[in-house]
């Protein structure tokens, strides 16, 4: 999760052979993948719904690109070396942008539940939401925080069995999300976006989708790098009266 690709030479998505299924967000898709893709495109609808009210913005134009593994090298990138096959990544160096979606969810992923193909996609949409105005540089923990709770409120809006996952996830992997950092191997990632998808499902809880706009708009109007104190007011001051003192009480954070 995570994967936001920066500026490149554009160029289309579309890889040679595959269709397009036309929509509110077209998806590009191998031959014979056209339940597949109507799928993706019902999901993706279905969250880009959801992100527009919840951010109060229009969506971004943007399409999805469904790609068979054995085409993962040739989808669009900003570098020459390929993303980790299996990983869902949003690229704006095809025009117009693009969520890059495979056949086959890394094993990384996890917990397995009914829930989480929905919330990986919807973690790539919302960087792509929250990436139509200029972003600054902010600790891991915040830049992926955001599109961990946008996520997940994604799901409360449409009644994606979210508790189910929850129960899945271990609460106590060694770390909390602002202690984490340096080398980690997948797994180590993993239990980093979970913890931050238990805390943002206790935020909407405690505090409500509103607090969400109200980041995304803080977040827009930082100009300078977002150091770790600035990245906790911005939280704080977000979540509203009590917010500070809620974080401190939040094992995960």
């Amino acid at each position: 999760m995570g994967n936001v690709a920066g500026s490149a030479v554009e160029e289309r998505a579309a890889l040679p052979g595959y269709e397009r299924l036309d929509g509110a967000i077209p998806v590009v898709h191998p031959p014979g993948f056209g339940e597949r893709a109507a799928k993706a495109r019902d999901l993706l609808e279905a969250g880009a719904a959801s992100l527009s009210e919840i951010l109060d913005v229009e969506a971004p134009v943007l399409e999805a690109l469904l790609v068979a593994d054995v085409d993962w090298d040739r989808a669009p990138r900003e570098n020459q070396r390929s993303y980790p096959p299996g990983l869902p990544y949003f690229t704006r160096a095809a025009t117009p942008p693009t969520l890059v979606l495979p056949e086959t969810l890394s094993a990384a992923f996890g917990p397995r539940t009914n829930a989480t193909g929905a919330l990986v996609v919807w973690h790539e949409l919302a960087h792509a939401f929250l990436l139509r105005e200029p972003v600054p540089r902010t600790p891991a923990w915040l830049r992926e925080y955001l599109p961990q709770a946008l996520s997940a409120a994604a799901a409360r809006r449409t009644g994606l069995p979210l508790e189910e996952h929850l129960q899945e996830i271990d609460r106590d992997p060694g770390f909390t999300v602002r202690s984490f950092g340096g080398r980690a191997d997948a797994e180590d990632q993993m239990s980093f976006q979970n913890l931050l998808l238990v805390l943002g499902v206790a935020a909407l809880e405690k505090f409500g989708e509103d607090y969400l706009r109200a980041l995304a708009r803080a977040l827009w109007e930082e100009t300078d790098i977002v150091r770790e104190e600035r990245a906790e007011e911005l939280l704080a001051g977000s979540l509203g009266a009590g917010g500070r003192g809620w974080l401190a009480s939040r094992a995960e954070f």
